[in-house]
Order: C-alpha cells, then structure tokens, then sequence
C-alpha cells in the first residue's frame, strides 16, 4: 500500500499549529522532516524544525532526511524522536556502514538517498543492508523544483530488485498528480510530497489525485 509523506519545508513555520492540524486531518502518514547542513546543500534548516514541539501537535511519525556532509555524529540528534525512518545520503558520506548501523541499531528503518546524478548501480551491493532507497528526483536543497523525468526509470530498475532485496522504494521532490502515476505504476511504495500538498487549498482533494492511479 503506498504510503504519503508530507514535506513540510515550505509550511507556515508562524503557524505551525494549524498547518500541522491540517495535515492531522487528513490521510498522511509520514511527516517528511529535510535537515540541511548549508554544506552538503546551500541551505541550512537545522534550525528550523523544532521536533519537540511538532511531537506534541501530531501523532504521525517522522521520515527524517539528512541532506548533511558526513552525517554519522547527526544521526543522535533524530533518533530520540523515535522516527519511522532516517535516511543519509549516498554521496559525501565518508561513513556510509557506520551511520546504516548506528541506525539499525535503534530498531529504525534505514534508507540512503541518491542524487539524480548518481547511478543506481552505485547502492546495489548495500541493498541488503537498508531498508528503503530514497530517489531524489530533484537535486535536492530547494522546495518547489521541477521533477526530473528519468527517475522513473530509476524506480523500475529499483523495483525490478525489489523482492530480491526487500526494500521500499521513496521517491522526492517535484511530486505532484502529473507524476505519481507513472511513479506508482513503476514500483514507487513512498510517495515525498512537498509544495504540491502544504500549499495545496484543498489537501484532501490534493491526496487523493495524488493516489488515484
């Protein structure tokens, strides 16, 4: 069954409480959390998100996402939160097995993300260590950016190893109802879903033409 996670990078963060209200009331299933370390991406939001106070608006768990240069000693900092997933980065990660295992470790679901220039060849001999492949299908550090097409392709071959390997494949960035269709068609379990849905004036509607294939 495929699961929606919400981005909420381009929330109302002076609002907060009823952005995430509004997201309660509907069928989501994962809040999206992007962590940038103004290194590994222009941008830096490790500020931004306060998980202590999101944890007492909402029920949902958190699909953390580290866009950071060697994210091994970050990883701390996420896992008291308890989140459903933390995904590092393929690139810039000196440490890659170390931060899969320190994750692993606290019982939660370890997924690696691979930029539109990265070749999904590159994790195939880690696939049995992780649980989900995040597909960027934008180059990430921005909300609000055009979805590239080839990842499609990139969500077939995943898929194709998919009953080998076990994993979930999680596609971000550009996600909206011109192409989830062709992602869920082509294997995708997790659909990331930012702009399209925080700033949607009808998040309901939004879901739903993102999941009616």
């Amino acid at each position: 069954m495929t699961k929606l996670s919400i981005s909420i990078l381009d929330c109302d963060f002076a609002n907060i409480k009823s952005e995430i209200n509004k997201i309660n009331n509907n069928k989501i299933d994962l809040i999206h959390i992007d962590i940038m370390d103004g290194k590994f991406v222009y941008n830096n939001t490790e500020e931004l998100f306060d998980l202590n106070k999101i944890s007492v608006l909402t029920n949902l768990k958190y699909d953390i996402h580290l866009m950071v240069n060697d994210p091994l000693d970050k990883i701390d900092d996420y896992i008291k939160h308890n989140p459903e997933i933390i995904t590092i980065h393929f690139e810039n990660n000196s440490n890659l097995m170390g931060c899969i295992n320190k994750i692993k470790k606290h019982k939660i679901n370890v997924g690696v993300a691979i930029n539109p220039d990265t070749k999904i060849s590159e994790i195939y001999d880690i696939l049995d260590e992780i649980d989900l492949v995040l597909v960027m299908s934008v180059n990430p550090g921005q909300g609000g950016q055009k979805f590239i097409i080839n990842t499609v392709d990139k969500v077939k071959a995943l898929n194709e190893r998919k009953c080998k390997n076990n994993i979930l494949i999680s596609v971000d960035g550009g996600v909206n109802n011109t192409n989830s269709k062709e992602l869920l068609n082509a294997g995708a379990d997790i659909l990331v879903s930012g702009s399209y849905l925080v700033k949607s004036k009808n998040l309901n509607n939004s879901i739903k033409s993102l999941l009616n294939h």
